[in-house]
């Protein structure tokens, strides 16, 4: 019996050591520190236009850019990266994201593999975004406290991944979306949805989530009626819509709405939000006054059409009429090195969008988003060094992001295929 114990001691001890050592080996941490760099040659597509220039020196320092131009004085510690060859452009970011859904794309994956996967805050899923040149991602809905408990990660550089920004839970009613959503288990979406139709319990609520570190809100407002009369789904009331847009702005943070019909979106912008997400959906048709509006308040329009089938019918006419539009997946279900993001950018630009306004789309205006134009988006003196080089021309070609050679993240050479001096 004693012998029996012993083995079996040894045997927890191995498998702990084993799995400590998986856990460490598959976290996927940062590979290299920030690094002061100066980026020569190459094409430049800054985002502040949409014509690209020739490449006359970047220079980066404690991980913002510093300087630009031939006139920059070149510190002696600097690392080299010549662009020879290469097209520069500002990292992308995903308006539009689920972060804790993203292993769902794997049928092939095991429950347990799934479940430690999760636990260790999806590193595969962090990995892709990056190699896609995803360097900001906006989680509009996820389950917490586990959002919350990675962005801290992030921030802290204890783990490799893009810029985070989330809401936390989605504002919802009872009922309404996304509780309806079948497979998923009521205490996930308990975790992730804040139901109520109390304006004076939301703004309660947004105070809490404030202080817990959201750097804006998510709301649903979208209801649905059945043939008979009938309404399957309910939404909130245009008095809660109105407090939580109003309790946001006393907060400073931004406000993505959830809208279906064109009479729901009129009525989201009059409550003075910041993004419409999805768009006019289910084949219905955007309204001259509708555009105005959403061009009047600054609004960025994420359409995302990889949901939304029927979505690409009011692209054109949005575009023409110069509605600001932002790229998000609804993702990263299907990422698979990228692949979401850059389909929607196709999905985008056959929907009547140029190469060019869709790139300007997936940096410049995610930026405007976010309320964060002065640090991200462009390339420019003064902002976050987030940086691609690119094989190819993807302002004329947009699927040319798919060559993503080098990835700058703050300074932090985050992803490589290039030789660096």
């Amino acid at each position: 019996m004693k012998k029996f114990f012993v083995y079996f001691t040894l045997l927890i001890i191995l498998i702990t050591a084993s799995f400590m050592i998986s856990y460490q080996n598959g976290l996927y941490v940062w590979e290299n520190p920030q690094q002061n760099m100066w980026i020569t040659k190459g094409q430049l597509f800054d985002s502040t236009s949409e014509q690209a220039i020739k490449n006359t020196g970047i220079l980066v320092e404690n991980g913002k850019i510093s300087c630009m131009g031939k006139t920059c004085k070149i510190p002696a510690d600097v690392i080299q990266i010549d662009a020879t060859g290469k097209s520069i452009v500002p990292g992308l970011i995903d308006l539009h994201g689920h972060f804790f859904s993203g292993k769902s794309r794997d049928n092939e994956q095991s429950l347990p593999a799934m479940i430690w996967d999760q636990f260790r805050f999806l590193p595969r899923v962090r990995r892709e975004l990056i190699a896609a040149g995803i360097t900001s991602y906006r989680s509009l809905g996820d389950v917490m406290p586990a959002i919350f408990t990675l962005k801290e990660e992030l921030n802290k550089q204890n783990i490799a991944g893009p810029r985070l920004f989330v809401s936390g839970p989605i504002f919802t009613i009872k009922g309404g979306h996304p509780t309806q959503k079948k497979g998923i288990p009521n205490w996930v979406l308990e975790s992730m949805t804040v139901q109520s139709d109390d304006p004076v319990y939301v703004k309660q609520q947004i105070a809490t989530l404030a202080k817990e570190g959201i750097d804006g809100v998510k709301v649903v407002y979208q209801s649905h009626t059945n043939s008979e009369g009938v309404v399957t789904m309910p939404r909130i009331s245009n008095e809660t819509l109105q407090a939580i847009t109003s309790a946001a702005r006393e907060h400073g943070l931004w406000i993505a709405v959830h809208t279906g019909t064109p009479e729901e979106t009129d009525k989201a912008i009059a409550a003075g939000i910041t993004t419409i997400e999805h768009g006019i959906r289910h084949g219905n048709i955007i309204k001259a006054k509708t555009m105005q509006k959403i061009i009047d308040n600054n609004i960025v329009y994420v359409p995302t059409l990889g949901r939304e089938p029927q979505g690409h019918l009011n692209i054109a006419a949005l575009n023409q009429s110069g509605v600001m539009f932002g790229v998000g997946t609804d993702s990263p279900v299907e990422m698979n090195d990228g692949n979401s993001y850059r389909n929607e950018l196709s999905r985008m630009v056959n929907a009547g969008i140029s190469d060019v306004e869709a790139l300007i789309a997936a940096t410049r205006n995610g930026a405007i988003a976010l309320g964060k134009s002065k640090e991200l988006g462009t390339i420019e003196v003064g902002k976050f060094a987030d940086i691609l080089l690119i094989d190819g021309q993807p302002w004329q070609d947009i699927t040319e992001l798919k060559n993503v050679e080098m990835v700058i993240l703050s300074g932090r050479i985050a992803m490589n295929k290039l030789t660096v001096l």
